[in-house]
């Protein structure tokens, strides 16, 4: 009788710890099916730096970084040997961004090109993410205010403050095709106080086109072309069209482009006449960048 109960004890023990097993198990397999089922995470390195060329990118220094970016332009290639093919001749623009948020930076700059200084915004309005609640797109705000330092004559007309300035506004509208593919449009609103003639226009409207393909871990090909949605300026004027590789070296990375653009800033290779392509008056340049944590 003893021997009958203790093997129906036994038998009891056995299917409680079988189920328990199960219970827990099942518990286990349900937690990890939530976590497969929603990895909804946000999509990284859609271009490596924060300017794909000239034009800004959708990406942001992050919390607490400051983003220091060095760029040199030098003059055309079409100046011959005499100039060294423009190597003698350089602007040079110097800036430094400031993440605020993951998602806001600002920043400030100088360029020794019309000696303009500018004071800018970016925000990350929306994402591109992956999994079951994936958005396909990345939308990033740009907003900067330039002003022209260049000296005025002292007979010429009075020349407040307000005359110097100009603004830019742009929308980012990136997405990272694959790991290799990146892709953006940037609908440009441009700005000046002040134009040259009574025919220039005061705002201008453009539509950008940027990529970026991805040739191993650190390095790139990266383009991008400026177009006018309306015909402020007859055929002879060249829009802004620029070609370039990032080489990535650490904590550094190298932004070389050959581009017929002379300023570095947006008022200037947006808005103002650029070089022929066909006619060799383009210029060489590069960005180097480097970013420091701040704040952790």
């Amino acid at each position: 009788m003893t021997r009958r109960l203790n093997a129906l004890r036994l038998t009891w023990i056995l299917a409680l710890s079988a189920c328990m097993a199960h219970t827990s198990a099942q518990s286990l397999l349900d937690a990890l099916n939530e976590e497969v089922a929603d990895p909804t995470l946000p999509v990284t390195a859609t271009f490596k730096d924060t300017r794909i060329v000239n034009v800004q990118s959708n990406e942001t220094p992050g919390a607490g970084v400051l983003h220091f970016v060095i760029a040199h332009r030098f003059g055309t290639l079409s100046s011959g040997a005499y100039d060294l093919w423009g190597l003698d001749n350089a602007q040079m623009r110097m800036a430094f961004d400031y993440g605020i948020s993951d998602r806001l930076s600002v920043g400030v700059a100088r360029n020794t090109y019309q000696k303009t200084y500018e004071a800018n915004v970016k925000a990350r309005v929306v994402r591109q993410t992956t999994g079951p609640q994936a958005f396909p797109l990345s939308v990033t705000w740009y907003s900067v205010a330039m002003a022209n330092g260049l000296r005025v004559p002292d007979e010429a007309l009075p020349h407040p403050f307000s005359r110097r300035l100009s603004y830019v506004h742009q929308a980012v509208v990136a997405r990272k095709m694959s790991d290799a593919w990146s892709l953006a449009l940037v609908p440009s609103f441009v700005h000046r106080n002040v134009v040259l003639t009574n025919d220039d226009p005061h705002d201008l409207w453009l539509l950008g086109i940027g990529g970026r393909y991805k040739l191993g871990p650190r390095f790139s090909l990266n383009g991008e072309y400026h177009h006018f949605l309306s015909n402020p300026y007859d055929d002879t004027f060249s829009p802004s069209l620029s070609l370039g590789v990032d080489i990535e070296t650490g904590g550094h990375v190298f932004q070389l482009h050959v581009t017929n653009a002379r300023g570095m800033f947006e008022r200037s290779f947006l808005a103002e006449p650029a070089g022929s392509w066909a006619n060799g008056d383009v210029y060489f340049g590069f960005n180097l960048s480097r970013v420091f944590t701040v704040k952790s």
